[in-house]
């Protein structure tokens, strides 16, 4: 299936791991260009030569903390610009904040959640917005959490931070729609990224069993009965970013295996 999007050109957040990895190379899949951020040269290293080795496409490896929002114009877009000179399509991901209850969280917790999960956000927009209607095509998807549907106690910075990320896209949606521009969030479930291998792996050293018992009592209550795999999440933001997803905007989409009980 062709989704229309050879040679465009993507930029994505924390893309060296996890999900943004995943995305990176659902995308490279595709043909599309990539510049992939990240604050671990390692693995941002890595990541860039698999793709590199494996797909018939440009990476432009970005090392970069996107929570320092000044720097992003200047390290980040000001990069992407020089290499590319367009940026069609728009990944945001990054770290969840810090958990906790209301009561457990300080200021400092707060303002880091805000630049981390949120104002970095509002800043890619400002910044890269202006070339997606210069050129008459933009794809922004948002990889948020299943907290802005079913808010947790005890993550009470991902409840509102990452809700404040889904209104922004809402809101801004249909003005976006006219310059053929489409804005989307997804909520991902329980995923076998590297980041949850490593928590498995450290269980099962500290219970003295096994990494697939540890994974087999973890994934015995999911519906599914297994983690789903990062290469699901990828494919969807393929998808999305697609000429066919083209009147797909303003969503909040989950790909959780079943895992949420809410209607919306």
């Amino acid at each position: 299936m062709d989704l229309g999007i050879l040679n465009k050109v993507a930029l994505i957040g924390g893309a060296s791991k996890g999900l943004g990895k995943a995305c990176a190379i659902s995308l490279a899949k595709e043909g599309v260009n990539l510049a992939i951020c990240s604050n671990d040269n390692d693995s941002l290293v890595e990541t860039t030569d698999y793709i590199s080795s494996n797909f018939n496409v440009e990476v432009l490896p970005i090392l970069v903390d996107l929570s320092q929002v000044k720097e992003i114009e200047k390290k980040v877009i000001g990069k992407v610009i020089d290499k590319f000179g367009r940026i069609d399509i728009l990944v945001t991901n990054s770290g969840g904040p810090k958990p906790g209850a209301f009561f457990s969280l300080k200021e400092e917790d707060w303002r880091n959640a805000f630049d981390s999960v949120l104002l970095y956000v509002i800043e890619l927009y400002r910044l890269v917005i202006p070339y997606m209607k210069e050129n008459g095509w933009g794809r922004i998807i948002n990889n948020t959490s299943l907290t802005v549907k079913q808010p947790a106690e005890t993550m009470m910075l991902s409840n509102v931070f990452r809700t404040g990320v889904v209104s922004l896209a809402k809101t801004m949606s249909k003005d976006l729609i006219k310059s053929n521009i489409t804005i989307n969030n997804i909520c991902p479930g329980a995923f076998k990224t590297d980041r949850a291998i490593e928590l498995m792996q450290s269980k099962a050293d500290s219970l003295g069993i096994t990494v697939d018992q540890v994974e087999k009592e973890a994934v015995a209550n999911l519906p599914m009965g297994r983690y789903q795999t990062p290469d699901e999440f990828g494919d969807l933001v393929a998808y999305l970013t697609s000429d066919l997803a083209r009147s797909i905007t303003g969503t909040t989409i989950q790909i959780d295996g079943g895992i949420s009980n809410g209607l919306l």
